[in-house]
């Protein structure tokens, strides 16, 4: 694989996001520029799970003359906790204090072996309220990513979290009239597992990763998580899902779409993870641009 970028000239402006999955890597490269942003460089690596990671994902960052530029990473998986609340309204700073002694009734873990951090999603559902997420990952977790990245000689700039970085590229994708009115989930189909999320508009209410993804043998667990996510959803909050966005390797699945399409019984529709950003014309003759499914993670990375 050659080199196709050297960004080290003007390292300000790069914004690059990692993806390390089961069984591929994706990357995707933005040069920001004000609120616009210019796709760079796409890149994509299938590996086999058994092989040494850290020398696959090593020679793939180095490839793409990235060596020198910090990159963001994500977590997903059990490790990582989610919670969306109704809180009193108040700043972000007070939330994050009022946060370490609250905590305790929402995550289900002592808190000094977790790393805590939240976030204000909407500042007006109703009167004196707003809606904010609460995440915590397991300290042990962090470490052993960081020691890989470490071993790969990769600075991580932002380590995130797999749904939350969905949510960033589908929300880029869509048009404000297109939130204001759809309440959809979003799922991230890979070969072993799958990213959920619920948004009411743009708002986040509700994210679950599944221990199933596209393979053969996932499907039927696949399709029964996915249901009950979103009856679950659609109980709490009262709110119908009225359509489903999908990225991932399984769009360009045409047996996994059509099981899909018959078990979730809702309108399905892959997104266009590339919309609304430009793209470098040294890149026109990349076949990659044909699957911008793949790289929705990487993108909400690099959109940070």
């Amino acid at each position: 694989m050659k080199k196709i970028f050297n960004f080290s000239a003007n390292k300000e402006s790069i914004s690059v996001g990692l993806d390390i999955g089961s069984s591929s890597l994706k990357l995707v490269a933005l040069r920001k520029k004000g609120k616009d942003s210019l796709i760079k460089n796409i890149a994509f690596q299938p590996f086999e799970p058994a092989s040494d990671s850290a020398e696959i994902i090593s020679s793939f960052v180095k490839s793409q003359g990235l060596s020198d530029i910090p990159l963001n990473v994500s977590l997903s998986g059990q490790p990582v906790i989610t919670r969306y609340l109704n809180w009193p309204r108040m700043s972000l700073s007070e939330l994050k204090a009022a946060m370490q002694f609250e905590a305790r009734e929402h995550i289900p873990l002592p808190l000094e072996e977790v790393i805590l951090d939240c976030a204000i999603l909407n500042e007006k559902i109703e009167e004196n309220k707003m809606l904010i997420a609460l995440a915590a990952i397991k300290k042990t977790v962090v470490q052993e990513r960081i020691v890989l990245l470490e071993r790969c000689g990769i600075r991580p700039k932002i380590i995130d979290v797999d749904c939350f970085c969905l949510v960033n590229a589908f929300n880029h994708s869509q048009s404000l009239e297109t939130k204001s009115r759809v309440n959809s989930a979003v799922l991230d189909i890979g070969l072993r597992y799958t990213n959920m999320v619920v948004l009411d508009g743009a708002d986040l209410k509700f994210s679950r990763d599944i221990l199933a993804g596209s393979q053969e043998s996932d499907l039927n667990s696949l399709s029964s998580e996915i249901n009950s996510s979103i009856d679950y959803y659609e109980n709490q909050n009262g709110r119908q899902i009225e359509k489903i966005f999908l990225s991932g390797g399984a769009v360009y699945s045409p047996a996994v779409m059509d099981f899909l399409k018959h078990q979730l019984n809702l309108p399905l529709e892959a997104f266009n993870v590339f919309s609304g950003l430009d793209i470098d014309p040294c890149l026109e003759q990349n076949s990659l641009l044909s699957k911008p499914s793949l790289f929705a993670i990487a993108l909400g990375l690099a959109l940070r």
